[in-house]
């Protein structure tokens, strides 16, 4: 192996000494082409800054954080868009020959092929990260340009950055104040209907529990005793109207005809004992006496169940008139007892009613405490999130030009920042060096002879080869020529 390498060197390096103008020409274009190409490139120079980023110090607990790497995004799209590129552009005169001569996107594409924009996170991943260092460069071929750009590119992500985040502050703010307006609309709204149901049911409220029991044990023992004052007093009627009717059919006409029948009986046989039964006085008595029978015999009896009317009580006699006005004052009691009795029942059952009902309506007022509560704990929690975030809108707005610190500032650079024409040269060097092997070996493949022995395997495609040693083609020559002339010429030693 090591042999066959030399033999390939050897035989390269012959030749490329047989033939240099096969390794020449392709290193003196690759050398020329390669000065041409370093010279002509343009020499830019760079300049950045490095920026040092706090993110959103809102609390978790108000609303979900945001995400910084998005975030940070957003400001790069925002500072970076079309129109901040054009405007930086014609604010510097960048590219001059160009501004013209491309369309607008990609101008603003060239400008931002030119600006570097790195983001790196610290303290934590990108959802919880604390802060960011950005470092910000630029690079053109003008140098006294370089700084002043990177400088206005910080100055518009400090001024996006402070827009952004009071912007986020006051998006907070806003949201958190319109969720308290929405959960304080809900609690008067609920406070209202639960005013209104313990309004309707204030009889039936479990305060009023041990009252209303107090008040219905008080009300049945009231009703026993209107229901026996009532009995007793239907009783006493009873009675008086049962006397009164009895006093009534004693002073009745029939009975009035039966008393004077019988005094006249007591006359007429008075009179019978003095006189004849022919005498005047005997015989008129006697008249008198059959028609005080016939008006018996036509005279209605009063029934015992009928009530007298005011007419005929007022001939009764005394003492039944006394009856009448006792039963005449009796009544108005009786009425008023029972209507009483009757209001008293409608109470108790009202009672009794409310009593049903107060398991449910306490159950309903614990419902509503509970809700109650629950809705006044959201507003509580909701109410110091909002005042914490109406602090941290305060705080944004009077600190945000605090958030973000320039660690380094941009310099004009006083070098380019590549590439750099030594490493230029040198890979040249090697392109040409490169080209010369190449046009070795293309010398070699356009050169079909044999370079030696090794090659002779591939030539003879199989066949023989017999080497005849110090072979003199001269003297051949020279002997087939006298034998052609036929002359005999010097003897073959």
């Amino acid at each position: 192996m090591i042999n066959e390498l030399i033999r390939n060197i050897i035989y390269y390096s012959e030749v490329a000494l047989a033939k240099p103008f096969y390794a020449i020409v392709p290193v003196l274009i690759a050398l020329v082409a390669g000065a041409g190409f370093i010279l002509s490139m343009p020499r830019n120079y760079h300049s950045e800054a490095l920026l040092l980023m706090e993110f959103q110090q809102i609390p978790s607990t108000l609303v979900s954080p945001t995400v910084s790497n998005d975030r940070l995004q957003f400001i790069e799209q925002r500072v970076l868009s079309r129109n901040n590129l054009l405007e930086l552009a014609d604010k510097y005169d960048l590219f001059p020959g160009l501004r013209n001569a491309l369309p607008k996107n990609n101008f603003a594409g060239i400008v931002r092929n030119h600006i570097t924009l790195q983001i790196e996170m610290t303290d934590g991943a990108d959802q919880v990260a604390r802060s960011a260092t950005v470092r910000v460069g630029f690079k053109y071929g003008d140098p006294a340009l370089t700084a002043p750009i990177v400088s206005d590119l910080v100055s518009r992500i400090v001024d996006e950055n402070k827009r952004l985040r009071t912007a986020r502050a006051s998006e907070t703010a806003t949201f958190l104040n319109r969720e308290m307006d929405g959960l304080a609309r809900r609690f008067r709204e609920r406070e209202a209907a639960w005013t209104g149901y313990i309004e309707e049911n204030k009889e039936a409220h479990p305060s009023r529990m041990p009252t209303i029991l107090i008040e219905l044990q008080a009300k049945e023992q009231e009703l026993a005793t209107f229901e026996r004052t009532i009995v007793a007093l239907n009783e006493e009627i009873r009675l008086l109207e049962a006397q009164l009717r009895m006093g009534v059919e004693q002073a009745s006409d029939a009975n009035r005809l039966h008393s004077q029948i019988a005094a006249l009986e007591a006359d007429l046989a008075a009179k019978s004992l003095v006189y004849s039964d022919a005498h005047p006085q005997v015989r008129a008595m006697r008249q008198r006496f059959e028609e005080l029978q016939s008006r018996i015999a036509v005279a209605s009896p009063v029934a015992a169940a009928e009530m007298p009317t005011a007419e005929e009580i007022k001939n009764l006699p005394a003492e039944f008139i006394l009856v009448a006005e006792r039963i005449a004052n009796i009544k108005p009691r009786q009425e008023q007892t029972v209507n009483q009795r009757n209001e008293l029942a409608g109470r108790i059952n009202r009672l009794r009613e409310i009593i049903s009902r107060a398991p449910e309506v306490e159950a309903q007022i614990q419902a509503n405490e509970a809700e109650k509560l629950s809705l006044q704990r959201s507003m509580d929690e909701m109410q110091a999130k909002l005042d914490t975030a109406l602090l941290g809108e305060r705080l944004e707005e009077r600190q945000a030009m605090q958030q973000i610190d320039i660690v380094e500032q941009p310099e004009i650079p006083t070098g380019p920042s590549g590439p750099r024409r030594l490493y230029l040269a040198l890979a040249v060097c090697v392109a040409a060096g490169a080209a010369g092997l190449a046009g070795i070996y293309a010398a070699h493949l356009f050169d079909g002879s044999i370079r030696g022995t090794f090659d002779l395997a591939q030539a003879l495609a199989g066949q023989t080869l017999v080497v005849i040693p110090r072979w003199t083609p001269e003297r051949r020559r020279v002997t087939a020529y006298w034998r052609a002339r036929g002359n005999a010429g010097p003897a073959e030693t």
